[in-house]
């Protein structure tokens, strides 16, 4: 059995969509599955064991990158490709893909569902691994618990950046309106995580255009210096996590760390982890004033995670 799904992007999106492939392990044993994805994310489906080959798309190419992939995987005839990206170009590269089977996820957009069948239309508000998931119900007529096998190599990272005692990451920086909790109250908690753990260390998670936002001497700025898979392996040491919404975030819950999600403009009945151990804050009254949560209250989770 030949299995191609097709999920481009993004970080925290492919993170949600992993869970299929375990599935698919599940319902198909010995089947062989392939992953197209974003040249820049490849990092993030290569980390999950269930998923056999990882076709590369260049998307900084346009159209040449499309044709690309697509002659790329044209040279196989699947037996089963899905969609899970659900917009007009990877439903472009279903449709003219060979393979006896071909589906896509509910909520397609972009009139995507005139070139492909969109499964379960009615699931669109559901959780977005829950839906996800719904492609392998369709299949095979079994619903599947979330499950994702991850591989890290753990590495010197830490060592070399002087993380050399237990610590907590944060990972303040998402890139959608309203995500954000503010500097200041990353401040305020460092207080409070220093002044209760004295000897725990505090790195900073990002990418390189977030070196030096947080700038205290008490944080180990890792911001741009990590790979995936280094950041995958600072992730896995970590005793807790805390940030926005966001790729690393959902990465953190999937390898069971404790991850304290601090919740803004987000839908939270779609975005939300299901796997893994997690606390979420949202300012019920107002989600986009994310920055009424306090402090405080972000600290009391981490200490009954630690505790």
């Amino acid at each position: 059995m030949k299995i191609l799904i097709i999920k481009p992007s993004s970080f925290g999106d492919i993170i949600q969509a992993l869970p299929c492939a375990n599935a698919l392990k599940q319902a198909y044993p010995g089947s062989n599955i392939s992953w197209v994805v974003f040249k820049n994310w490849e990092a993030v489906p290569k980390l999950c064991s269930d998923i056999d080959k990882i076709i590369s798309w260049d998307r900084r190419k346009g159209i040449r990158g499309f044709f690309n992939v697509l002659k790329s995987i044209r040279r196989t005839e699947y037996d089963i490709i899905i969609d899970l990206q659900g917009l007009l170009r990877s439903a472009l590269l279903a449709r003219f893909a060979k393979a006896k089977i071909k589906i896509g996820v509910p909520g397609m957009k972009e009139c995507s569902n005139i070139l492909i069948k969109e499964v379960y239309p009615e699931k669109v508000n559901i959780n977005a691994t829950l839906r996800n998931l719904e492609t392998i119900r369709f299949l095979t007529g079994k619903s599947f618990q979330p499950k994702v096998n991850i591989n890290i190599n753990v590495g010197s990272i830490l060592n070399k950046n002087g993380v050399s005692k237990d610590f907590i990451a944060l990972v303040p920086f998402a890139r959608g309106k309203g995500k954000n909790w503010s500097i200041d109250n990353y401040h305020k908690l460092i207080g409070l995580i220093k002044n209760k753990f004295a000897d725990m260390q505090i790195v900073v998670l990002g990418a390189k255009l977030d070196f030096g936002e947080i700038q205290s001497s008490e944080v180990i700025d890792l911001c741009g210096k990590t790979s995936i898979e280094e950041l995958a392996c600072i992730l896995s040491k970590s005793k807790a996590v805390v940030g926005a919404d966001t790729g690393p975030m959902h990465l953190s819950a999937l390898l069971n760390v404790p991850s304290i999600f601090i919740f803004g403009h987000s839908d939270i009945n779609e975005t939300a982890p299901c796997l893994g151990r997690f606390s979420l804050l949202i300012n019920k009254e107002n989600k986009d004033n994310i920055n009424a949560i306090k402090p405080e209250t972000v600290f009391l989770e981490i200490e009954k995670w630690i505790n």
